[in-house]
């Protein structure tokens, strides 16, 4: 069965991230997944829920591949080629990031909102 996200536990785990950096061409095909995250991560209820969550936008008239990436506290990266996959396949694996994170901050007895 797969995994089930919340919109409770989404909301939490968002804090794990520090920016997004969403880079298309907005007449390109290929860009349909990279669009879609981006709205996605745009919704108020995320943005709410991380104050500190930068959404940045790269708009690009070159045919250069989409690309998203992830920033999160710990100073990791996520980067992924859009062109490869869904929306919701690049959220559950920033969902799973976020989730070990979780439990890492959980056994050290640290709190994502001190960060």
């Amino acid at each position: 069965m797969p995994l089930k996200i919340t919109k409770e536990m989404s909301s939490h785990l968002i804090k794990y991230v520090r920016k997004v950096e969403v880079s298309f061409n907005p007449f390109d095909m290929r860009t349909r997944s990279a669009r879609e995250l981006l709205r996605q991560v745009n919704s108020q209820r995320l943005l709410r829920a991380n104050t500190k969550l930068k959404v940045n936008a790269i708009v690009q008239g070159r045919p250069d591949a989409p690309t998203v990436k992830f920033s999160f506290v710990d100073g990791s990266d996520i980067s992924f080629d859009s062109r490869e996959y869904l929306a919701n396949e690049m959220l559950m694996e920033i969902w799973r990031k976020a989730m070990k994170m979780d439990d890492e901050f959980e056994l050290e007895g640290k709190n994502v909102d001190d960060m």
